[in-house]
């Protein structure tokens, strides 16, 4: 009696708490049996074990120790502080087959161990397999041998057992039934054992994600199903309602209190009161329609969805709500303070509300899910110092001390009835542990048996809950939620809180799944166990890794009760190809036999004997990899590589954002790319400098307007303040259209790029201009180059201003590289994602680039970003949109720990590789680091087209879209060398022949050239057209150039073949058609004005409304040459050319414009002299229209050969600024772009009928069109080569000849005699220069006096290169930067282009109108 009173005065010293802040000397007197004192006391030998029907006591006894603490846990939930240390008991061994169980359930101190990184996905525990083992075997055979006679030991004795030989029928049947025997025993020992796999197997397998305070989306929550489903979970349980509630029915009307709150009021007040506990920035609720699709892509999985709406605790949102609706005082309050998170059962209203909310919601889950969690943990925890349950208690032991009256009552009451309101939807109901029978307690009343008890705590010093023994008593199922494999997100390793992720491992490892929490010894029956990450501080980062790492870590640690993934073994199986006929009969076989193997797997194996399927899927794999092509397949195999290599793209990049490129520049890149095979080039249009203006550079953001005008000279002023590049500023609208134009006519897509948020110097200084402050971001030092995530007004802007850029490329182009590589790399020594993560604004970053590719895919462009700032050092703090394509051109280097390129494919990122080898820089030399030209053009041989940079190909194959070779102006003062870059590609191309289309340009020409109608040929030549035509191979790699020549060959050949059909000849029958008379045409001239313009210039030193003519106009003059053709008396004109045969002289008038100022009485404005500057204004050329007559082409109609194109002339004018008016004179003209004239064919082919004679009436002689063609010799140029050898000669171009055609009027003299007259002469093709280089390198010997030869001199070609300034601004020479993106090429040959000049073309068509006849008479 002694030891009871002393237990008793233990409890009260350890267990008690302050009722009142002026009571704090009285404590709570519970009831004990002697067994839970002799555990307070210390030690309690006491073991039990878990029948089917209940828990009834063990044989064996084990030592129990119970530790109690006496801090108690604090105001946040079970994972909000740290609650103190209570070791539990072990449990017993038992005579089940599970493994034996260690109840160390909530074991608080810090394990010491640390968690392995990596997790064998294979523990070394196996479940044991359902077949009879060789140890119950031998059981049976000893037991077999038992029941059969014994053998003879002595050879001597066999004479005297002559009984058991006469009768062998009688030994035999002795043998059958032992073996018998043996066999039975091994059988049911199997199933024995198979009964027990299938139980476990049969458990729940759950993880707990808390949505509730933190928002994750449905894409995230995919994910974890996936990872469920993957590691053999069987359900996940969403925390929907948990002080924030993040799940929104469609209808949220609810009716309580007699009336009914509006679904949209209701809607409004849970998302405030959600939002006034954390205003998560990544979202703030679920919506119906998104929640039924996760149940049921859940479902399509075999993962179960059980949601929890948490009350009447951790419900901070939903008073919040309720106070919003006019429900006064929902929060629990206790002696003056306030609960935030608890509603007071006192309050009817609030009451009422509650559980018409939750009726609501269980209603919509009805027959989607099984199990509806109500929550029912840790009342008032925040109000009472963690004691809400004693409070609830204390009036049936304190009455009339200000407790609540029956508090506890009601709380099982307001459970039971939650518990009703779910099962009346046909759910079953769940609630945590902690409130059920609290302090063991049975005598205020009894909790419904049907609710299953999520077992999560046994409480701590202070926190007295019931035993997991008691509640299954009491008839509650269990559900294993032992806090020892809790992890909190945010709390990544130890020292970082309690509940940290190595805890959690640690705890996992530890704890077995039979280990239920506080069991008193006893083995508890449980449903199932579940891991739980909770968010107790909701803004922390969620890692999926991490995450991940512990389900693994959960599932490799119980894993035979975890079921084994056999969806890597469908996978495997559907991988195999499915026409299985293209490969030879024995490899096929073995396949065959690979996958019977995995069929006939066992569907019940556990995780813990994955290694049975691992082994089938590597032997089928196996299998698979020895497949071998039959002879025809492999024909056709290497047929389809062959496309596939051709389908990458091939991306030259060039940095024409640091340095200007001119419009003519860029186009002889597209040239060369074209010549070459590449299929795009990646223009960086913004990087540090800003090279591209819109002819609307309109900008609102930040509740403003930007004015074009400013936003236009902001730019201009933060590039030229990057570098003033001497040979331009930026390029035009007009000109990136030409440009894109040119690109697409010669089969080259263009890829644009405006990189943000770093190398943006130029914006970051047009942003101050335009009056947004500070948008550099700021570290060691103020960055020159990279903004400030953490400045929403440069933000704004910025994103508005590449949304302008978007909606002028939407359509345009295909994909958009928005950048984001080096991040203030000049303010951080390189480290700016460091510091970054350092400063948490990492996660701003990943808003602002996934905001970026949202923006480009509205517009309908694949997104594209250098790889620097992915998932820096393969962590996956923050998520990515999965939709970007990765330009992957680094991995970085020592402190700059880039993602490696198999992280981010494990992403499901695809690459356009872009690696550095590749790299060149202009001007940079080996002494300056890598990146000279040199060193690229031996990698571009090195590298493999296939290989990502710190990876080794073919052993790492990753998916890559293409590759792309890069051109940096890290300088932008250095010198561009067109000849350089070309080099640079061509070895590119060279050494990836396989990758690269052969030069299709003499194809292209050849099909220009197939007249559209074919009407009127003969039938043989028409053939032979079409089996050229037929024969031509569009897939054709650069290796196969000398096949392409052949093809384009033939069809020149059938072209030239083109023949008229057969004409008729002798007298016509009754019925037949006779041929028109051809007509030759006459040539005339007529001649037109050109009116001159008038141009008005301003001149301040003249009175106003005064003009002065500078120069007087004049009319121009321009000639058609016109081609009259009469047929049957009537004439048809068309239009051969027509040239400006005299220039217009536009007027130019000054008109006075005085400026006033104060003091100047007479009205004029002093003059100022001020240098004039230039000022271009563009001009368009309309282009004229060419008419040819096609005999072939029925009279009447007409077709468009080749259609007209406007061209561009720039005026040049010198403006000069007298007493501030400009003055505008003309000074330059210069043609900047020829217009492409129509060529339009007019058909003449008129049959007619009754010409018997066949006689063609005498056409009248007029002049007439004849056109010559003449060749154009090529020059030879020839230059010195001092590392060849004297003496030695190589072409380095080979001269090619042009071709001038000549247009004569040819008419009869009286004599008789012709009279040609040239009337036009046009370069139809140029000529191209031969050059020649000449070796004068010298080598003797014997030269005694040690002098060389003296090497001839002779003249070579001085070009002229651009001066560059004498100072220039240091740059630092970075050796690796950003890249590019890929288009999916079209399998067709590329359309022609309009780059010929007009000439040319129109040489071409006149050539084909003279053979049809213009030059030819009829023969007689």
């Amino acid at each position: 009696m002694l030891i009871y009173v002393n237990a008793i005065n233990i409890t009260i010293q350890s267990g008690g708490f302050a009722m009142k802040h002026e009571k704090q000397q009285r404590f709570s007197i519970r009831k004990y049996a002697v067994g839970a004192a002799s555990v307070l006391i210390g030690f309690a030998f006491q073991a039990q074990t878990v029948a089917a029907d209940g828990v009834t006591p063990t044989t064996e006894n084990q030592p129990t120790i119970h530790t109690v603490s006496n801090s108690p846990q604090s105001s946040e939930n079970r994972t909000e502080e740290t609650p103190k240390a209570e070791l539990q008991p072990e449990a017993p061994k038992t005579v089940e087959t599970e493994i034996p169980a260690t109840d160390k359930v909530v074991s608080r101190p810090k394990t010491e161990e640390k968690p392995q990184e990596e997790v064998s996905s294979t523990p070394s525990d196996k479940a044991e397999v359902v077949t009879p083992t060789s140890a119950e075997k031998e059981t049976a055979n000893k037991k077999a041998e038992e029941a059969s006679p014994k053998k003879e030991a002595d050879s001597k004795e066999s004479n005297t057992d002559k009984t058991d030989k006469d009768k062998p029928a009688e030994k035999d049947a002795k043998k059958d039934e032992a073996k018998a025997e043996a066999d039975k025993l091994a059988t049911e020992a199997g199933k024995e054992r198979a009964t027990t796999v299938n139980e476990k197997l049969a458990k729940k397998k759950i993880v707990s994600i808390d949505a509730g305070r933190k928002y994750f989306s449905p894409e995230q929550l995919k994910e974890i199903i996936d990872k469920a489903k993957h590691y053999g979970y069987t359900d996940l349980h969403l925390l929907v309602g948990n002080d924030g509630l993040r799940f929104m029915l469609d209808d949220m009307s609810i009716t309580a209190n007699g009336k009914t709150y509006a679904s949209d009021d209701v809607k409004r007040a849970i998302e405030k009161g959600t939002n006034d506990y954390y205003n998560d920035p990544n979202g703030n609720h679920l919506t119906e329609s998104q929640m039924t699709d996760l149940i049921n892509y859940a479902k399509d999985k075999g993962i179960g969805l059980i949601p929890t709406v948490n009350s009447p605790g951790h419900m901070d949102a939903i008073l919040n709500a309720m106070k919003e609706l006019g429900i006064q005082n929902p929060n629990f309050n206790y002696f003056g303070k306030e609960s935030a998170r608890t509603v007071d059962l006192d309050n009817e209203q609030a009451v009422a509300f509650t559980k018409a909310l939750i009726d609501k919601y269980a209603a919509y889950f009805a027959k989607k899910t099984e199990i509806f969690n109500i929550g029912l943990d840790e009342y008032a925890n925040d109000a009472t110092n963690a004691k809400g349950w004693s409070v609830l208690q204390a009036d049936k032991y304190y009455p009339n001390e200000g407790y609540p009256v029956k508090g506890y009552e009601k709380f099982i009451a307001y459970a039971n009835d939650l518990a009703r309101i779910v099962k009346s939807h046909g759910l079953k109901p769940m609630a945590f542990n902690d409130g059920i029978y609290y302090n063991s307690d049975t005598s205020f009343g009894t909790f419904d048996k049907d609710i299953i008890v999520s077992m999560w705590t046994g409480g701590w010093g202070g926190y007295d809950v019931a035993s997991s023994k008691l509640l299954v008593e009491k008839g509650h199922q269990i559900l294993n939620t032992n806090d020892a494999w809790y992890y909190v997100l945010g709390r990544n390793a130890d020292g970082q809180g309690w509940y940290n992720l190595d805890q959690g491992l640690n705890g996992i490892k530890n704890t077995p799944i039979t280990s239920v929490p506080k069991s008193d010894g006893a083995t508890i029956p449980f449903i199932g166990g579940m891991v739980a990450a909770w968010a107790d501080t909701p803004s922390a980062r969620y890692s999926p890794s991490r995450l991940f790492k512990l389900m693994r870590q959960f599932a490799n640690s119980n894993a035979e009760y975890f079921a084994a993934d056999y969806e890597s073994a469908e996978q495997a199986l559907n991988e195999v190809p499915k026409d299985l006929n293209r490969y030879t009969a024995e490899s096929v076989a073995a396949v065959n036999e690979a996958a019977k193997v995995i069929r006939s797997l066992d569907s019940n194996l556990s995780r813990a004997q994955q290694d049975t399927i691992d082994q089938a899927i590597a032997k089928l794999q196996e299998a698979v990899s020895n497949l071998t092509f039959t002879p025809e397949a492999q024909k056709e195999e290497e047929a389809k590589r062959e496309v596939e290599k051709l389908a990458k793209n091939k991306v030259i990049s060039i940095d024409a954002g640091r340095k200007y490129f001119t419009l003519d520049q860029l186009k002889r890149i597209v040239d060369k790319a074209s010549e070459l095979g590449y299929s795009d080039v990646h223009l960086l249009l913004g990087n540090d400098g800003l090279r591209f203006l819109l002819d609307d550079m309109t900008i609102t953001a930040n509740g403003k307007t930007y004015a074009s005008d400013d936003v236009k000279k902001a730019i201009i002023e933060g590039t030229k303040a990057y570098y003033d590049d001497p040979n331009g500023t930026a390029l035009t609208q007009a000109e990136v259209t030409e440009l894109i134009e040119y690109a697409k006519s010669k089969g080259i897509g263009l890829i644009p790029a405006i990189n943000s948020p770093g190398h943006m110097d130029a914006m970051l200084v047009a942003m101050e201009k335009l009056g947004i402050k500070n948008p550099q971001a700021h570290f060691d030092k103020v960055s020159k180059t990279t903004m400030d995530l953490r400045n929403e007004e440069a933000m704004n802007f910025v994103k508005a201003l590449i949304g302008k850029y978007m909606d002028f490329f939407a359509g345009k182009t295909k994909i958009f590289n928005f950048g984001t590589d080096e991040y203030a790399n000049d303010a951080t020594s390189a480290q700016g994602w460091y510091y970054l993560k350092w400063y948490q604004l990492y996660g701003k970053f990943a808003e602002y680039a996934n905001t970026l590719a949202a923006m480009a895919k509205e517009r309908g462009l694949q997104p594209m970003a250098f790889n620097d700032g992915f998932y820096y050092e393969d962590k996956d703090d923050v998520q990515f949109d999965k939709d970007v394509l990765i330009s992957y051109w680094s991995k970085g280097w020592w402190g700059y720990n880039l993602a490696s390129p198999q992280y981010l494919a494990s992403k499901g990122y695809k690459f356009l590789n872009t690696n550095g080898d590749w790299y060149y820089i202009l001007g940079q030399k080996p002494e300056d680091g890598g990146g000279f030209l040199k060193k690229a053009i031996e990698n571009t041989e090195k590298t493999p087209f296939n290989q990502l940079a710190s990876t080794k190909y073919p052993e790492v194959d990753l998916p890559t879209v293409g590759s792309m070779l890069s051109i940096w102006a890290d300088r932008p003062s250095a010198e561009y060398k067109e000849e350089e870059i070309f080099e640079l590609m061509t070895a590119f191309a060279d050494h990836n022949k396989d990758y690269f289309r052969a030069n299709y340009n003499a194809l292209r020409e050849e099909i220009a050239k197939i007249p559209e109608n074919l009407e009127g040929y003969s039938k043989e030549s028409l053939e032979a057209l079409d089996a050229a035509k037929t024969a031509l191979n569009y897939n054709l790699n650069r290796s196969k150039q000398a096949e392409l020549d052949a093809l384009v060959g033939k069809l020149n050949a059938a072209l030239q073949e083109l023949k008229p059909a057969t004409t008729h000849s002798g007298s016509l029958d009754e019925n037949e058609v006779a041929a028109n008379v051809e007509t030759s045409p006459e040539l005339i001239t007529r001649t037109e004005e050109i009116p001159f313009e008038v141009i008005k210039k301003e001149n301040p030193n003249l009175p106003a409304g005064q003009e002065n003519i500078i120069t007087a106009g004049v009319k121009g003059e321009r000639t058609h040459y016109i081609s009259v053709l009469t047929e049957n008396g009537k004439k048809t004109e068309t239009v051969l050319d027509s040239q400006v045969t005299k220039e217009v002289v536009n007027q130019v008038v000054e008109v006075g414009a005085p400026v006033t100022h104060k003091g100047d009485e007479s009205g004029l404005a002093p003059t100022t002299e001020v240098k004039p500057r230039l000022d271009i204004q563009e001009e368009e050329i309309p282009f004229t229209t060419v008419t040819r007559e096609n005999p072939l082409l029925l009279k009447g109609k007409t077709q468009v050969i080749t259609k007209g194109v406007n061209g561009h002339r720039s005026n040049f004018y010198s403006v000069s600024t007298v007493d501030g008016k400009e003055v505008k004179t003309l000074v330059d003209s210069l043609v900047t772009k020829e217009a492409v004239t129509q060529i339009v064919e007019v058909g003449t082919m008129v049959t007619h009928v009754g010409d018997e004679h066949d006689l063609a009436p005498v056409a009248e002689t007029k002049p007439r069109l004849d056109i010559q063609e003449e060749e154009i010799p090529f020059t030879t140029v020839t230059r010195e080569n001092p590392l060849l050898l004297k003496g030695k000669t190589q072409v380095l171009t080979k001269g090619v000849n042009g071709r001038r055609t000549n247009f004569y009027s040819v008419s009869t003299s009286a004599d008789g005699k012709e009279v040609k007259t040239l009337v036009n002469s046009v370069v139809a093709k140029e000529a191209v220069t031969q050059v020649v280089e000449v070796g004068t390198m010298v080598t003797h010997v014997g030269d005694e006096n040690g002098q060389a030869a003296i090497a001839e001199e002779k003249p070579k070609l001085e070009i002229p290169s651009q001066p560059t300034p004498s100072t220039a601004p240091a740059e630092e020479s970075k050796v690796l930067p950003q890249g590019p993106a890929p288009v999916a090429t079209e399998k067709k040959l590329p359309e022609t282009g309009t780059h010929d000049s007009a000439g040319l073309v129109v040489a071409g068509l006149m050539a084909t109108l003279a053979a049809y006849g213009l030059t030819k008479r009829k023969e007689d």
